[in-house]
């Protein structure tokens, strides 16, 4: 697949923490041509990268740790992603079309993605945490048994308890919106990290992605050099919606302290208080 690296269009990833807005964004590159192989009807995640790909899970699971690793270290994580890539391009893309994915967890191959294509372009996008955070993502905050969730929630695949209490089904119900929070912070923080990729990482705002959506979308396609299609920028329009930010405000204060407590620095850094 080297010569792939070379000549490809992209891969054009998009990532995020879940409930972020990425299944707009994937319908939007799907709309205007870029192959995002087989992706979930409803959720717009590209299946074969997700929570089955034991190659993917590899390199999530030692995330925190790749930036130091040594050479050798580095390209094996590196070859995971290529063997990973080279199938689903094989399999899914099957042309030399402009291409990428979108699944939530891939954010945390984000390093590796850049330091094995050359021509690579990640779209992240980031929503406001306290929002996040009551968008449940049953599939991290629910099966946190899992080391490679506690690595995407905790930043820490050994953790074991939470405020002195056993991970278990109990503990997730008292302390959901904190975990949610948690979980927020640990993605967005990993994926902020892309900004020291210049000129191959773009950063937009859910918010604004709902609130003025061809602008945005005219950002986007301009960063990754792909005309913006009319038909894209109609379905734009009838479909995003603004009615989902600020559900965080039905909170009363007390509800919101720890949350804030988790989430208020990274919050204020991004503007959104």
């Amino acid at each position: 697949m080297s010569e792939l690296y070379n000549k490809i269009q992209g891969p054009f990833p998009i990532f995020c923490r879940g409930h972020s807005g990425g299944r707009i964004a994937a319908e939007a590159y799907i709309r205007n041509g870029i192959n995002m192989g087989n992706v979930h009807i409803k959720k717009k995640d590209t299946n074969s990268l997700g929570m089955n790909n034991p190659l993917i899970r590899k390199i999530i699971l030692n995330s925190f740790e790749y930036e130091n690793q040594n050479l050798i270290m580095k390209k094996y994580y590196q070859s995971l992603m290529k063997k990973s890539i080279s199938k689903f391009h094989k399999t899914e893309i099957t042309s030399d079309s402009a291409f990428g994915w979108k699944i939530g967890m891939t954010t945390f191959t984000m390093p590796v993605v850049f330091d094995i294509f050359p021509n690579a372009k990640v779209l992240h996008i980031i929503r406001d945490g306290r929002d996040v955070m009551l968008s449940r993502l049953n599939a991290r905050i629910e099966l946190l048994n899992d080391p490679m969730n506690k690595v995407m929630v905790f930043g820490d695949k050994n953790i074991s308890s939470y405020k002195g209490k056993e991970i278990n089904k109990e503990t997730i119900e008292k302390y959901r919106n904190e975990l949610e929070m948690m979980h927020w912070v640990t993605s967005v923080k990993y994926g902020i990290q892309g900004r020291k990729y210049e000129g191959r990482y773009l950063e937009i705002r859910y918010e604004d992605m709902c609130r003025k959506p061809v602008e945005t979308f005219t950002e986007v396609f301009s960063f990754l050099e792909i005309p913006f299609l009319e038909s894209t920028k109609e379905w734009l329009i009838a479909n995003v919606r603004t009615d989902r930010i600020g559900k965080w405000r039905k909170l009363s204060d007390e509800e919101m302290k720890v949350p804030l407590e988790i989430g208020g620095e990274l919050l204020k850094e991004l503007g959104y208080i």
